[in-house]
């Protein structure tokens, strides 16, 4: 089956190859499915009725064009358009497709809830583990990337291509344009400055990553569990869980806890927030999710669209804009999924704030967080500490108590003028000060 590309009204990221991936064929069809297509063909038949866009023009239409689909992706050289929904498409694609019925179902798929944490993953969600490293080895071979491909990002606007430093001889793998460095002077920080910014040097705390922030919660003690918790649309689920193994879990009592998202386009290396010694840093592995839904197309009510759902809002009475606790006021059915998914874990002590937490999340398609320091590291204020290979990615950190950590919080109108709170900040801009010793 050759590509559609040039006939449909939206491109394929990739042409279909004519028979199906052998690994696909053999840790798909017959380790998870058993050669018996009946639930796959059942879930894109699901996928039909949203009314998707993308699964007629590209010719997605049953279990079988859906695998040749996952394996065009497997030897996939990515392009983008220029409003930089290509990439965004491809990947909302593979993972709405596998959240229909029967697939979300408990003997293939991992619920998103706290009683998942910990527990062995089931078929289906073990194989798109798999799946995302295959993909992830790709990006790192010189055949991931062309010159045609790498023109395609600088004439996508939301790319920023121009603000990265391109080694000379260009980039040599995709994985390596996708974790590209910006050139100097590009993230000025906040109070970066030790000598000339003195003690606001520690109190202002700086975003690590190009980002979309989502809000800040708090971080309270379980009266029956004795636990530390967040609470996401009624679940409570424990940092301890999200610092899976980490030393110094249980510092955070009554601390504050911050999300952001970044979107395929940005740039994907994160800095230090603060300065400090790192005292842990590890990868924790789990699972490769991405929450897509599908909604009305705001510039035409005829059409749907897919949409990652990335955000999430307090539970009544958790929201808090004096504290700098703030959030959405939707929530997607699956909120929580950062305790569940591949993370990195990064632990600085500050002389100030004490101990903060730094978790780069990888989101759908993402084959590795990378840590860049090591434990007994001295990082300065804006210092790379991490970097993201292929996809969208989250952001996490936690703050102490005892930092009295004040989150400057968000309030603005979006790119198409609407109120929102969900703003756009790049590395280095003001996310929050510590009130300690002050007031």
């Amino acid at each position: 089956m050759g590509s559609l590309a040039d006939s449909s009204k939206d491109p394929r990221p990739f042409s279909f190859p004519r028979e199906v991936d052998e690994w696909i064929q053999k840790s798909l069809v017959h380790d998870v499915f058993h050669n018996n297509l009946a639930p796959l063909n059942h879930a894109v038949r699901e996928g039909w009725k949203l009314k998707i866009d993308q699964m007629k023009d590209w010719g997605i239409v049953d279990g079988h064009t859906f695998l040749l689909f996952a394996s065009g992706m497997l030897r996939w050289v990515p392009k983008e358009t220029c409003d930089a929904k290509l990439i965004y498409n491809a990947l909302c694609m593979l993972n709405v497709i596998l959240d229909q019925c029967p697939l979300d179902r408990p003997e293939y798929s991992l619920p998103i809830s706290p009683d998942s944490v910990g527990k062995e993953l089931p078929s289906l969600s073990r194989w798109l583990v798999n799946f995302s490293k295959r993909i992830g080895s790709w990006m790192d071979n010189d055949e991931s990337i062309t010159c045609e491909a790498i023109q395609s990002f600088k004439d996508s606007p939301l790319f920023n291509i121009d603000e990265a430093y391109e080694p000379k001889g260009g980039w040599r793998t995709f994985n390596e344009m996708f974790s590209r460095t910006l050139k100097k002077g590009m993230r000025p920080i906040s109070a970066g400055d030790r000598e000339r910014d003195g003690e606001n040097y520690n109190r202002v705390i700086v975003f690590p990553a190009d980002s979309t922030f989502d809000g800040a919660w708090p971080v309270t003690r379980d009266s029956k569990t004795h636990e530390d918790i967040v609470q996401i649309k009624g679940l409570d689920w424990t940092i301890k869980s999200l610092l899976n193994g980490c030393t110094y879990a249980d510092y955070f009592e009554g601390g504050v806890w911050m999300h952001a998202f970044l979107n395929t386009f940005d740039y994907h290396r994160q800095h230090a927030p603060v300065a400090g010694k790192v005292v842990e840093s590890k990868v924790i592995p789990g699972l490769n999710y991405l929450n897509v839904s599908v909604i009305e197309d705001p510039n035409d009510s005829s059409k749907n669209i897919l949409h990652q759902h990335r955000s999430f809002g307090p539970c009544e009475g958790q929201a808090d804009p004096d504290k700098g606790l703030v959030g959405t006021l939707n929530a997607p059915d699956n909120a929580g999924y950062q305790f569940l998914q591949s993370r990195g874990c990064i632990v600085i002590h500050n002389d100030l704030l004490g101990y903060v937490a730094v978790l780069p999340v990888g989101m759908a398609q993402v084959s590795s967080v990378v840590t860049l320091v090591s434990e007994g590291d001295d990082v300065e204020k804006g210092q790379p500490i991490s970097k993201f290979l292929f996809g969208g990615s989250d952001i996490v950190l936690v703050f102490q108590k005892e930092a009295r950590v004040q989150i400057l919080g968000a309030q603005g109108t979006d790119d198409k003028g609407q109120a929102t709170s969900k703003q756009k900040y790049l590395v280095g801009m003001p996310l929050g000060y510590s009130l300690k010793g002050l007031v």
